[in-house]
Formats: structure tokens, sequence, C-alpha cells
């Protein structure tokens, strides 16, 4: 089989992507420092270096005359760590570094480099075939391995679609491992030397087209996790904008923005409930505020879970909370009592519990505006305080005063 380069040419293409992979872990490296929170990066870095390396010794073999036993030791060590620690990269990358399975590929590496170093001290230094087919042998069981290894992560973490194009990458070097065992095992050439393989000159110039591609996954990879954590972050600070952080209820901006969207959108009234607990003040001033965020924490959290099928809830600040149900106004005052029990059940062993609430209750029509529902709740809140607290009273547009919460009220 001729090869495809003079060896004077093999050596420039050899020089030319010793200088490329040490350009890549030099950018590696650049990143890295600027985002030390991504250690992949580090061992990428130490990936291209190691190949870097490889190359580097195999430009000194013509200047040594032959190659010596300690540069083939050392070519062959480099070549067989860069899958390992590009391993390591992606393990780290995903957060797999527990992985009970992620002592393969360093037996793999240190078994294989075993033989390696076993083959070449029994057998003549001039024997390339037996070298290049024990070295193919283990690159490609690595390479085998990295792709079950991305076959796996891309399982766990399909947002990173490129990993598919990255399990083909490498099925290609697998492949290209193979057809360099096959043709030393079928065409033995007793006098070749590493710069007389035919092969070695395509295996070089795919290492760099490999290395291109997989810079370029691997970068993408790193950009992907950016956007992830910039959305993350953006989530983060729109859940704080939009819920109340002690409570866990909607903030007062972002539900006075949904009740009005709800009024755009509903065909039927809907019910606006204002709820104060009574007395508050009382506790924050005899037990600290502690005792008030507990006794709000724990009456945010039996709203929320009570809350009917499309109802909403918010605080609107300090101890005023309110509601918006789409509820049957017929089983308003049966869920008023059942909510002011639960909340009276879930406070009892508070600091400063039980607390009872004031509820104030109005409709909300169709394109009617939260300022005005509002008014008319918070008039029936006044009222339900007045009238002694743990009470409920209503004020619809048609009624002239606040009135006790009873289904009769509601239907007049």
């Amino acid at each position: 089989m001729p090869s495809l380069f003079s060896s004077a040419q093999l050596l420039s293409l050899v020089l030319f992507v010793t200088l490329s992979h040490m350009g890549v872990a030099t950018i590696f490296a650049a990143m890295w420092y600027s985002h030390r929170q991504i250690r992949a990066l580090l061992y990428w870095a130490g990936s291209e270096l190691a190949i870097a390396g490889a190359f580097s010794c195999l430009l000194l073999r013509p200047l040594e005359g032959e190659a010596s036993l300690a540069n083939i030791l050392l070519t062959n060590l480099l070549l067989m760590a860069t899958p390992l620690l590009y391993e390591r990269g992606m393990r780290h990358f995903f957060r797999r570094e527990a992985d009970p399975l992620g002592w393969l590929l360093p037996a793999v590496t240190l078994g294989g480099f075993a033989l390696f170093a076993l083959t070449t001290l029994q057998q003549p230094l001039s024997d390339v075939h037996s070298r290049i087919i024990v070295l193919s042998g283990v690159l490609s069981l690595q390479i085998a391995l990295l792709i079950w290894q991305l076959w796996r992560y891309q399982r766990l973490a399909p947002v990173y679609r490129v990993l598919r194009f990255a399990i083909l990458l490498l099925a290609l070097q697998l492949l290209l491992q193979l057809l360099r065992i096959a043709k030393h095992l079928w065409h033995p050439e007793l006098a070749a030397n590493s710069f007389t393989d035919p092969l070695l000159g395509l295996v070089i110039l795919l290492s760099l087209l490999f290395t291109i591609a997989r810079s370029y996954l691997l970068l993408s990879l790193v950009h992907t996790r950016q956007q992830q954590a910039m959305l993350a972050t953006q989530r983060k600070l729109e859940r704080r904008a939009n819920q109340d952080e002690l409570t866990g209820l909607f903030s007062r901006h972002y539900f006075e923005r949904q009740v009005a969207l709800r009024a755009r959108q509903m065909a039927n009234p809907g019910q606006l409930l204002l709820i104060d607990l009574d007395n508050f003040k009382q506790i924050n001033d005899r037990h600290g505020h502690p005792a008030g965020d507990a006794m709000l924490r724990a009456v945010g959290h039996v709203i929320a879970n009570t809350l009917p099928t499309e109802g909403m809830a918010g605080r609107l600040g300090g101890d005023e909370l309110a509601l918006l149900l789409m509820a049957d106004p017929q089983s308003l005052p049966t869920y008023c009592h059942a909510l002011q029990q639960q909340i009276a059940e879930a406070t009892g062993a508070l600091v400063g519990g039980p607390i009872s609430l004031s509820i104030g209750l109005t409709s909300l029509h169709p394109d009617e505006g939260f300022a005005a529902a509002y008014l008319r709740a918070d008039r029936a809140l006044y009222a339900a305080k007045q009238a002694g607290r743990q009470r409920a009273c209503v004020l619809e547009p048609h009624h002239s005063e606040p009135q006790p919460l009873q289904p009769s009220v509601l239907l007049s």
C-alpha cells in the first residue's frame, strides 16, 4: 500500500499537528483560567498536551536515527493517556465523578500500556507491526468505552444534543483504528518503521481534523452549560420577582398583573378575597419578627395547599393576603370557614398561635380593574374586623354596606 506522504512531508505534518494540539490546549487552559468552576477544561487541555507530547516524541525519532525504547514507551503512554484525560473531563463536566463504572477506562489504559510495554520488551524494536496492533487495539477499546459513556451522558442530559455528533466522531476514529489493525495483520511489511507506515499520514491528518471537530464540540458543551446557567439565573430572578419568599404566594405586583389578565379572559365573575391576620402586630411586638415570619409561612402553606383549581393567591404586604377564586359563590361560606379552621389548627403550636383570620370578599367582574374590586373587598375586610374578627364579610357592587358572608347575601 503506497504512502500518501513522503517522509519529509510527514515530518512537516507532524510538526503542524503538534503545534495545533498545543494551541488548542492553550485555548482550553485560558478558558479554565476565566471559568475555574469548569474543571473539565483543565482535563481537556491536558488531553491536548498529551497528544502534542506524543507527536513531539515522534519528531525526535529521525534525530535519534532509530527509535529508542524510552521514546517508544513515552510516545505510546501519552497516546493512551489522551482518551483517559478526555473521559475524566467529561465525567467532571457532567458531574459523574462518583460513577461506579468510572474505573473501567483507567483499568483499560493501565492494562493496555502494560501489555504494550511487555510486547515492546519481548519483540525487536524493528517490529513495528506488533506495537501498532497492540496500540490500536487499546485505543479501540478506549474509544468504544468513550462512546458508551457519552451515550449514557446524552441520555442523562438530552439538552446536550452535540454529544450525538461527538459519538459519531468517535465512531469514525474507532473505525480508523480497526482498519489500521487489519492492515498490519493482513499486509505486514517487516522492514517498516513508524515513518514508512502507509496509514500514518492518514492517521495524523485525521487526528488534526478530529481535534478541530472535538474542540468545537467541547466548546459547544461549555457554551450550552453557560446558557443553562444563565437561564437558571433568569428563572431564579423571575421567581424572586413573582413570588413572595416568605409565604410562597405570588408577590403583589405579579398577583395584580395576573388578576388583570384573568379579568380580561374570564366569562363569569371571579371572587376576590382579602385576608388579614388578626392581632398579627401584637405577635411581632411581643414575640419578635421571627415568630411573625413563622406564622406567615404557616398561613401561606395552608392557603397554597387548599387553593381551589384555577385559583391564585398573593401577599399584598405585611399580613395582608389576597385570593382570586373562580369557584361557585355559594361555596364561599364553606371555603372561608374551612380556611379559618385549618389555619387555626396549623398555627396552634406556633409562638403566638393560634391565629384567626378576617376576610373581606367581593366579585371581580369581567374587564373590571383590580383597584375597584380591591376597594370593595377592603371595606368588607374592615367590617369583618370590626364585627369581632374571625369573621367574613362581603360587599358587592349592588350593596350599600358590607354584610356578613352567608349564601343568602350572595344571592341577593
